[in-house]
């Protein structure tokens, strides 16, 4: 698998829409900004996110 540089990124989604949204968390403003690049499951991200997470807790603990 080729690993991919930020400015390659940028020029591979460019004409993808995206969201920004503001948040703030604990008196500091975070900017996420959403890149929508393709279809996904959203069950599928959310559960491998969650997994991934616990994993890393569990072993790095």
């Amino acid at each position: 698998m080729k690993n991919t540089n930020v400015k390659e990124l940028n020029e591979q989604y460019r004409d993808c829409p995206t969201n920004e949204q503001e948040y703030e968390i604990d008196g500091r403003k975070y900017i996420v900004v959403s890149h929508y690049v393709e279809k996904k499951d959203l069950d599928e991200v959310v559960f491998n996110d969650a997994y991934y997470q616990a994993m890393n807790e569990l072993l790095h603990a």
